[in-house]
């Protein structure tokens, strides 16, 4: 399904980009705010009906009278459905720490770790980040899960098993993704097991799935972002602005570690994306404003063929030679779906 297509200047589409403001400052401003029936079309077509929902249980919001029974149904399944996740990762939480495989959270379960209401973000699946060197004994302990199933369509066999991430399907009718990388490989090159990698610098959470370090978390948003050039929910874009907004974040060492992953393109524009969906929040020092893709921040239009991504992809990557790796990398496991299918 198609969402609608988002401004990403004022000039294009300013009544629209006017209402995701509008949304952006009714979930996250401390003062009350009243909205309209736009804004709470716009929020439940993002995904953000339950975050609405929880600020309007609250009184941290008011809507249309006629509005106010589904938004507070949208929080409430929102808080069972990340209870009934929490409660299926812990029984895989245990098999891996039984063969002393870490875990951290990645993408919307991070965010409910503390940072926002877990009746607040929606989600479809659970997201875990494991050492890249256990990745393939944590993927045979979750597929060992009683009824578990394996995602992944028979043509492209190869990619499921070699690339970067494998889904299963819970009893429980959760859906987990068991990540060794944030995004492929090829595109960005974080540190994970090192002295001061990702895992080294997480924190020990609930469930027994740890919570990465606030820059490491905000860097593996913006990876993400750039993996899918920016087509993506507005709420994923609220977990940057939700972490730029707590004044946590150390930008001159989120730069350093961003040269080093080689993802400077990528996190200058997830940066500008996010205050230019909240042009309230403070820049970081020295910004140089957008890069390449000045035009493109939430891009939330249609999902693009291979070849349109590849594109958009070269001007988000540092380097030619980083895009051109990458794109052959991602051609190399095309072919070898072919010869295995």
């Amino acid at each position: 399904m198609n969402a609608p297509s988002i401004a990403t200047t004022e000039s294009r589409a300013p009544a629209l980009l006017h209402r995701a403001r509008e949304l952006v400052r009714a979930l996250t401003d401390e003062q009350a705010i009243e909205v309209g029936d736009a804004v709470v079309d716009l929020a439940l077509s993002e995904g953000l009906g339950p975050w609405l929902g929880m600020r309007l249980a609250r009184q941290s919001v008011s809507v249309p009278a006629a509005r106010v029974e589904q938004l507070v149904w949208e929080h409430e399944m929102c808080l069972a459905a990340n209870l009934v996740r929490t409660r299926a990762v812990r029984a895989v939480a245990e098999r891996c720490h039984g063969s002393g495989i870490a875990l951290a959270w990645l993408k919307g379960m991070s965010m409910i770790q503390g940072f926002i209401d877990p009746g607040a973000r929606s989600m479809t699946d659970v997201d875990l980040l494991v050492p890249p060197s256990r990745w393939h004994e944590a993927c045979r302990l979750a597929a060992g899960m009683p009824g578990a199933r394996e995602q992944g369509p028979p043509s492209r066999a190869y990619t499921t098993a070699h690339d970067y991430v494998r889904a299963f399907t819970l009893p429980s009718g959760v859906t987990l993704e068991v990540h060794r990388f944030v995004c492929e490989a090829s595109l960005f090159t974080l540190d994970y097991e090192g002295r001061d990698g990702l895992f080294a610098r997480a924190v020990p959470g609930a469930s027994g799935v740890s919570v990465l370090e606030e820059g490491d978390l905000f860097l593996t948003f913006a990876a993400h972002a750039a993996k899918h050039t920016f087509e993506l929910p507005l709420r994923s874009f609220l977990d940057g602005i939700v972490l730029m907004q707590r004044g946590h974040l150390n930008f001159d060492e989120l730069k350093l570690r961003a040269r080093q992953c080689r993802m400077e393109k990528a996190l200058r524009l997830w940066v500008r994306t996010l205050i230019t969906l909240a042009p309230w929040l403070a820049a970081p020092p020295d910004d140089q404003g957008a890069p390449l893709l000045a035009g493109m921040v939430w891009s939330r239009t249609s999902e693009l063929v291979a070849w349109q991504r590849f594109l958009r992809l070269g001007w988000i990557i540092d380097r030619p030679g980083d895009w051109a790796r990458h794109v052959l990398t991602r051609t190399s496991f095309r072919l070898r779906d072919t010869l295995v299918t």
